[in-house]
């Protein structure tokens, strides 16, 4: 089964669908900030397809862009994928960037579907 590693969570989604995780960013206003990454990987660290990821909500003050890029992932210890953690695989990255001047909370959430369905949402304070 392909996992799913991300560079703020370390998730080892195997068994419920349609989870949801939270999390918490801090930005400079009109900087870019990553906030996801992730890559669906086969045991010998190969691809094992690319994952649909999709911004279902936000952000109300800025953007974010959907990027395929080289990501590091964060399989747990025990997960037999973990040995892929010591380099980049190809992945998709969301970063968001605030409209020029805002300064306050954001909110994004994206989903993403691996075989599995999941939701991430994070809080942005942009500074």
């Amino acid at each position: 089964m392909a996992g799913l590693a991300l560079l703020a969570f370390a998730v080892s989604p195997a068994a419920a669908s349609n989870r949801m995780f939270t999390s918490q960013k801090t930005a400079l206003s009109g900087r870019d900030v990553y906030f996801f990454g992730g890559a669906s990987l086969n045991v010998d660290c190969s691809s094992a397809g690319r994952d649909d990821v999709r911004v279902v909500s936000g952000p109300s003050h800025g953007n974010v862009k959907l990027v395929h890029d080289g990501v590091f992932t964060h399989y747990n210890k025990s997960n037999d994928r973990a040995k892929c953690n010591s380099h980049k695989v190809n992945g998709i990255k969301a970063l968001y960037r605030s409209s020029p001047g805002f300064k306050g909370w954001d909110q994004v959430t994206i989903s993403v579907h691996n075989g599995d369905a999941f939701k991430y949402v994070t809080n942005i304070k942009v500074e």
